[in-house]
């Protein structure tokens, strides 16, 4: 017998409660309603699942019932949009098995949701997601595509190509399945059962190299080889929409670095260098770290909460599909480490507060 999601959600819930208040002294402050955490496995799909997750919380947020998503129904459109512009740009463009937020935010505007226990990307006779040599055959491919000369490429041939490659790893998503007795398309399913509009959505960033509050930006990292734009604001209007969203029950999806020494993934907790801890976090210390790449694009979460240890100093609580921790894979990332090491996060417009808004474009949608 399949266990009871709603059971599993509460018992979710009663164990986050109980993480976030009383494991390591850390005291919960905020703490948005979310899913069960899943885990990526041997896939570089941290895009995929910290974006569904946070699609999930957004539709508990908008009155839905908790439902679970697959984020592997976002990966074959995401890989063969990749594939696309990589060939057109004759292998100047990235592919790689990482993405952002932006392009599972474009499927499922294009292709709705399905339901995890419908499809979840782990074909028969293969027990968990393991990406590594799908990864590598479709760089091979493109790449030799991309070579042969633009005049020489036959589109229907290397399309059915990366199709059938995905096909092998990831199975096929259905056109229609049954959902609690009823048929569902994926477009039919996300509106009945998620029911989001993607348009709703801004990722924000903060870097002095573009101008603050003017129109939309394109940040020039390696993952953004489609042009998606942001919202660029000052640290502390950065800073404000973190904060505001969390109070006001809006998660955030986060992109950033998680790669610091001094990150302890095992033990859940991201803080920087005791020196860096005690400094202010300035402008120019985050546009420094992006400069010198020492704040990359490397990793995808989920901000659902903020918190304080015993010393009252901030911290914010993370959905990482990452690998599994001391904390069920739930995490807790210093303010200062937030502030430094994150590319963007993902919002709801309302999530933004009226102040902010009103000096951005944003005031005109």
């Amino acid at each position: 017998m399949k266990p009871n999601f709603y059971i599993l959600y509460l018992l979710l819930l009663l164990g986050l409660k109980f993480f976030a208040q009383e494991v390591n002294d850390y005291k919960v402050v905020d703490l948005v309603k979310t899913t069960p955490l899943k885990d990526q496995q041997s896939s570089g799909t941290c895009w995929s699942f910290a974006t569904t997750s946070f699609i999930e919380t957004e539709a508990i947020r908008l009155g839905k019932d908790a439902v679970s998503i697959s984020p592997i129904f976002y990966v074959s459109p995401t890989y063969l949009s990749k594939a696309e512009k990589y060939i057109q740009k004759k292998g100047n463009s990235y592919f790689d098995a990482g993405d952002l937020t932006f392009n599972v935010l474009d499927a499922y505007r294009k292709f709705g949701a399905v339901p995890e226990a419908v499809y979840n990307g782990i074909i028969d006779g293969d027990w968990q997601h393991d990406h590594v040599e799908m990864d590598n055959l479709l760089f091979a491919m493109v790449e030799s595509v991309g070579a042969s000369g633009y005049g020489r490429i036959k589109p229907n041939s290397w399309k059915k190509s990366i199709e059938g490659t995905l096909r092998a790893y990831l199975g096929e998503a259905p056109g229609t399945f049954q959902y609690k007795g009823q048929q569902y398309t994926p477009k039919s399913f996300a509106s009945t059962f998620v029911g989001i509009n993607p348009d709703d959505y801004v990722e924000v960033t903060s870097y002095t190299h573009h101008k603050f509050y003017e129109k939309p930006i394109i940040l020039d990292i390696p993952a953004n080889w489609n042009d998606n734009k942001y919202l660029n604001l000052p640290i502390a209007d950065f800073e404000t929409i973190i904060n505001y969203a969390l109070k006001n029950g809006f998660s955030l999806a986060w992109d950033g670095d998680a790669s610091e020494e001094k990150f302890n993934f095992d033990k859940g907790v991201l803080t920087l260098t005791d020196q860096e801890e005690n400094l202010i976090i300035s402008q120019d210390l985050r546009q420094t770290t992006f400069e010198n790449k020492t704040t990359t694009d490397e990793h995808n979460m989920h901000i659902i909460g903020a918190a304080k240890n015993k010393f009252g100093k901030d911290f914010y609580i993370l959905k990482n599909s990452e690998g599994n921790n001391d904390l069920g894979g739930y995490i807790y990332m210093s303010r200062n480490a937030l502030l430094l090491k994150t590319i963007s996060v993902l919002v709801h417009k309302d999530g933004i507060p009226k102040k902010i808004k009103a000096k951005t474009y944003l005031s005109k949608s």
